[in-house]
């Protein structure tokens, strides 16, 4: 009776164990997600000396914590994919690129679209700062070298593929209707 009654302890110990590391799996898999699942759209960029556009797949920065993660932590970044940065208004804005293990060019639009600046080849880890040169209200990282690779400097712009995959109140970000 007492070996039934310890088996009995035992499974409702393994039991017990087992919820709370399913749990604890559950949660950190919803974590690990939310810092890799921003919503993701299509954008072009102008090369205004060859005219024309080039794709990019980019996540979105829109909320506060988004923009403060950025591409952080990130080991990898493929050409033609990046992290759209999305302000409420225009003004200047400063990067940086603590915990960011890539080297990026980070790119600076105004509020309808237009180049700004690139502070490219980032040094990865940096704390120094990358300004923008002039108010900008989205910035656009992208793999280091890539803005050189096409093209993109003064006469730049960039736009939104389908303003249907923006979410409501981004009504302000430059897009194809």
């Amino acid at each position: 009776m007492q070996t039934l009654a310890r088996w009995n302890f035992n499974l409702s110990k393994r039991a017990k164990i087992a919820v709370i590391t399913f749990a604890l799996i559950i949660l950190v898999c919803a974590k690990v997600s939310q810092g890799l699942a921003n919503d993701l759209i299509r954008l072009s960029l102008y090369d205004p000396d060859h005219d024309q556009w080039h794709d990019i797949l980019a996540e979105l920065a829109v909320t506060p914590e988004q923009r403060r993660t950025g591409l952080m932590h990130r080991q990898y970044l493929s050409d033609h994919h990046g992290m759209l940065f999305i302000y409420e208004q225009e003004r200047p804005l400063s990067f940086w690129m603590k915990n960011t293990y890539i080297s990026l060019d980070i790119i600076y639009f105004s509020s309808d679209g237009v180049w700004v600046n690139t502070a490219p080849n980032t040094t990865p880890l940096s704390l120094t700062t990358y300004p923008s040169l002039a108010p900008a209200q989205f910035v656009l990282e992208l793999p280091a070298g890539q803005a050189k690779r096409l093209n993109i400097g003064a006469g730049s712009q960039f736009i939104v593929k389908d303003c249907n995959m923006l979410k409501s109140g981004l009504d302000f970000v430059p897009c194809t209707r």
